[in-house]
């Protein structure tokens, strides 16, 4: 059995978050009030765009659970069962013992680095979003090392796509690229590990990079930031006149809030249709749809400058139509679209501060769901409960404050032991 302590580990596709208390964010109900007291570190494990699936980084582990198939468990079984089966560590990392650092997902395929500066790919793999490599299957069923001896430092996904960025500074993409996710100057479906060249982030080395949905973005040393992909609804903050500007290689992102560069940009990253950037004074900007921005917009309406939306965040991480967000104070705001499968519970017209249980621990967020663990070693999931992720009965879909899944944590002491205490980072 392998334990070890691991670092409280924070996924490259973070923003810190609030919204001030003279906001016009309204709390939903509760059963039970919320206990703030201020904890130091909390983690956001995982950003990602998976539907059905659970996961989340534990002790150095990967743990999945929920919808199955299409190879997600990495265990060599490419048509599980489905969500009716228990939640799983990925042996394949544990019998090796390799510690997992990071992890990013797209719809059915996930990547992971671990503590060498290797990234693995396992899921759906029609496009090699997962392997980066034509060799290998449309399920890639065991992790696939996609990236070896690159030193990367961080990793990032999109819905079909995953994104590398080395401690040199140079930037990796392998996977769906009609849109341009890429940045390789073509609108071709399925595509191999690539590296940008340097030339497109003007022969500097990249300091940071982030996923949208199908877009991804990049900041140079210098403190110049750069998209790639679908400039949908003016995303990237130019304006087009048509629906759709696939930008095939990294552009230069200029028009910035004032006293705002690169240099000060904590982190970037979009959904579909929509930019959002975190600054180190903890404010968040965003830029595209209208609805998915928090500024009680309608869907016509496409915001190409740089619009303030929220401040005093410590963590903020966005996907698809909406953004989920911790303040300083450890309050937790949502805000994107509100109508769909589940937005409706996971998100506001404007941020709105959620009642959640305990002290926040650790947080993982999917497409259209969020788990977050709290201090007792509990974990509670909101929104699309597709896939049996919040419980091994029913795929009902849960309002905040949450579902408690005690299922998987049931089965995380099952390996660690009864005194392990999940989600608490070591």
């Amino acid at each position: 059995m392998k334990l070890k302590k691991a670092a409280l580990f924070i996924s490259c596709l973070f923003f810190p978050l609030l919204a001030k208390a003279g906001t016009d964010a309204v709390n939903l109900p509760s059963t039970k009030s919320a206990n703030l007291k201020s904890k130091s570190a909390i983690g956001i494990s995982l950003t990602s765009n998976l539907v059905d699936t659970g996961l989340t980084l534990e002790n150095g582990d990967v743990w999945v659970w929920g919808f199955r198939n299409t190879g997600l468990q990495g265990n060599g079984i490419c048509h599980a069962s489905s969500g009716f089966s228990r939640p799983a560590r990925v042996e394949f990392f544990a019998d090796r013992d390799l510690n997992v650092t990071q992890l990013a997902a797209g719809l059915y395929h996930i990547i992971a680095l671990d503590e060498k500066g290797n990234v693995w790919g396992w899921g759906q793999n029609g496009y090699h979003e997962a392997s980066g490599n034509g060799n290998a299957a449309g399920y890639q069923c065991w992790p696939f090392l996609a990236l070896k001896k690159k030193n990367v430092v961080m990793i990032s996904a999109g819905e079909y796509s995953s994104y590398a960025l080395t401690k040199s500074g140079d930037v990796y993409t392998w996977g769906h690229g009609v849109y341009g996710q890429m940045g390789n100057g073509k609108r071709k479906a399925v595509n191999d590990v690539y590296k940008i060249p340097r030339q497109y982030f003007n022969n500097r080395p990249v300091v940071s990079i982030g996923g949208g949905y199908e877009s991804g973005y990049a900041i140079n040393d210098a403190g110049e930031v750069f998209g790639w992909g679908d400039d949908e609804s003016n995303a990237f903050g130019f304006y087009n006149p048509a629906a759709h500007v696939y930008r095939t290689t990294p552009k230069k992102i200029t028009n910035l809030p004032p006293d705002v560069n690169g240099k000060k940009i904590v982190h970037i990253t979009g959904g579909d249709r929509f930019t959002a950037f975190l600054t180190s004074s903890g404010d968040v900007y965003g830029m595209g749809a209208g609805n998915y921005l928090g500024l009680n917009m309608g869907p016509q309406i496409k915001v190409t400058t740089p619009m303030l939306i929220i401040r005093n965040i410590k963590m903020l991480s966005c996907r698809y139509v909406g953004c989920v967000a911790i303040d300083k104070k450890n309050g937790l705001w949502t805000w994107g679209a509100t109508e769909g499968s589940a937005f409706r519970q996971l998100y506001g017209r404007t941020p709105t501060k959620r009642n959640y249980y305990g002290n926040l621990t650790k947080i993982d967020i999917g497409k259209e769901y969020i788990i977050y663990w709290n201090d007792k070693g509990k974990a509670y999931g909101v929104g699309y409960g597709s896939g049996h992720k919040f419980s091994q009965r029913t795929n009902e879909n849960v309002n905040w404050p949450g579902k408690e899944l005690k299922f998987v944590v049931d089965a995380m002491k099952g390996v660690y032991g009864n005194k392990h205490i999940p989600g608490q980072g070591q």
